[in-house]
C-alpha cells in the first residue's frame, strides 16, 4: 500500500506542479536576454552544456520546454519528482551527478554530448554550496568537446526560499527575464593542469549573467 501511494504521488504531484507553473505563468511578462545564442546552438545542432544555478531550476524545464534537452537530475526521491516534471515538458532526463566523474549517469551524459546533443545540469547541485561550480561539469565539458552556456532565470517580483540555494519562483504578474550567457570554452589543458581557475572562469561567466538579469528585474 505504501508503495501504491509513493507511486501515485510521483505521478499527481508534478502534474500539480506544471499546472500551478502554468497558471502563474500565464499571467506573467516573458523576456528573453541574448536569445541569439540558444537560437544558433539550436541551428547548429551541436554539443552544449547548459548549465545553471540550481536556485532557479524549478521553472527551467518550462522555459525550455519541448528543445530537445537531456537533463541530469538527482537520483534522490525529490529528484524523481524533478525528472517527472522535465518529462511533462519535453525533457528526458539521466539520473545521477555530474559531481562523480565515473557515475554511470556521467558516463551516460557523456555519451548524448558525444552525440551533439544538448544536455543541462546545476553545477552548484544538489546540495551546493551555492553558486560554486563543482568540477563534474568541468570533466564533461572537456571530455564530450562541448561549450558551457550560462542560463538563468529572475523575476521581477518572486517567492525567494529560506533554503540552501535560495531558491526562487515567480509571482503572477511578474515579468520573468530568462537569460543565456555567452558559451565558455573549456580545454583540457586548462582544465588539467588549473581546475580551480577553470572552475572560477566558468563561476564568472555564470554570475555576469545572473548580475545582468537581476538588473533588469529590478528596472
Amino acid at each position: 500500500m505504501a508503495e501504491r501511494n509513493t507511486e501515485l504521488k510521483f505521478i499527481l504531484v508534478p502534474y500539480l506542479i506544471k499546472l500551478v507553473m502554468t497558471l502563474i505563468t500565464w499571467t506573467c511578462r516573458v523576456r528573453w536576454h541574448n536569445k541569439a545564442v540558444l537560437d544558433q546552438l539550436t541551428e547548429q545542432q551541436q554539443a552544449w552544456i547548459l548549465s545553471m544555478w540550481h536556485n532557479c531550476s524549478t521553472f527551467a524545464p518550462w522555459a525550455m520546454r519541448n528543445r530537445g534537452l537531456t537533463c541530469m537530475v538527482s537520483a534522490s526521491r525529490d529528484g524523481e519528482y524533478v525528472a517527472r516534471l522535465g518529462a511533462l515538458f519535453g525533457h528526458d532526463t539521466v539520473r545521477g551527478s555530474s559531481s562523480k566523474g565515473s557515475s554511470g549517469a556521467t558516463r551516460a551524459v557523456l555519451k548524448l554530448l558525444r552525440r551533439g546533443k544538448a544536455v543541462a545540469l546545476t553545477p552548484d547541485g544538489p546540495r551546493g554550496p551555492k553558486y560554486q561550480v563543482q568540477q563534474g561539469v568541468l570533466w564533461l565539458a572537456t571530455a564530450g568537446n562541448a561549450p558551457i552556456v550560462p542560463f538563468h532565470i529572475e523575476a521581477s517580483r518572486q517567492w525567494v526560499l529560506n533554503s540552501w540555494d535560495n531558491h526562487r519562483f515567480p509571482k503572477p504578474f511578474s515579468t520573468i527575464h530568462i537569460g543565456m550567457g555567452d558559451p565558455v570554452l573549456v580545454s583540457r589543458d586548462e582544465f588539467k593542469q588549473d581546475p580551480e581557475a577553470t572552475a572560477e572562469k566558468v563561476r564568472v561567466a555564470m554570475m555576469r549573467n545572473v548580475d545582468a538579469l537581476k538588473q533588469a528585474a529590478a528596472q
